[in-house]
């Protein structure tokens, strides 16, 4: 009899462990890092989910540009950072790609160039409006024309957000290079015209960078999971689900 009631008291003691880790997990905070444009275009509906499934993590959202966001992940201002992949991140951090976003060439609305097939020296010759050096699409416009010994076009602007590309070039600025993701809603409206990014590289890739440790903080673990499912590519709808995969500590 003795025996039994003990078992029963270990199961109990069990069940209260694992609630108390089921609420550990799902209690905290996290602050979040993010360009711009994707904390303002990418995150917002994913971060309400989050949030709604797990309402006792509180969230915080900082916005800074690619190098402003690696001196927060240094500092601890930040504990993960969404942003354009980049190099030499350095081995205390680490980092997943979550998504690759097409580059469009946006163009003022009915221009002929969106409907001529595009080359490098075609649009060499046009104006464009830019973000600054530094940022993940100056160096992709950068390196294609550099790397086709093609003379790098002139500049209309140098600017630092997506959002002003976009404005600028439907007032007739010049041409632009930008994800499309940021200028889909100016596409669909007119304002904008798009056409395709003559070059190999088609796409830049999404990632996320958090400072590694011993043992990550059971909030951001979680959120560092929900993003990879989240923003991972699409299955089809008789996909096996995909196992939860280990975060590099």
């Amino acid at each position: 009899m003795r025996s039994h009631a003990e078992a029963i008291l270990n199961l109990a003691d069990e069940a209260r462990a694992a609630v108390a880790a089921i609420t550990a997990q799902n209690a905290g905070s996290v602050t979040i890092g993010a360009l711009e444009t994707i904390a303002s275009v990418k995150l917002p509906k994913w971060l309400s989910a989050f949030q709604s499934h797990h309402p006792g993590i509180d969230l915080k959202l900082k916005v800074a540009g690619s190098g402003g966001l690696l001196q927060k992940l240094e500092a601890n201002e930040i504990e993960v950072a969404f942003c354009f992949d980049q190099q030499g991140v350095g081995e205390r951090f680490a980092k997943r790609t979550i998504a690759a976003e097409p580059l469009v060439l946006i163009a003022p609305p009915g221009r002929g160039l969106a409907s001529t097939k595009l080359d490098l020296s075609a649009i060499a010759s046009a104006r464009f409006v830019v973000t600054e050096v530094g940022c993940v699409y100056r160096q992709l416009f950068d390196k294609a024309f550099a790397e086709a010994s093609i003379a790098a076009p002139r500049l209309a602007a140098e600017v630092d957000s997506i959002g002003t590309i976009g404005r600028l070039v439907a007032e007739g600025a010049g041409l632009g290079l930008v994800p499309r993701f940021a200028v889909v809603e100016a596409i669909d409206r007119g304002e904008i015209s798009e056409m395709s990014w003559p070059n190999a590289t088609q796409a830049a890739l999404l990632v996320m960078i958090w400072r590694r440790r011993r043992v990550q903080p059971p909030a951001l673990k979680l959120l560092l999971a929900a993003a990879s499912d989240a923003f991972g590519p699409a299955r089809s709808a008789d996909a096996h689900p995909r196992r939860a995969r280990p975060f590099p500590s």
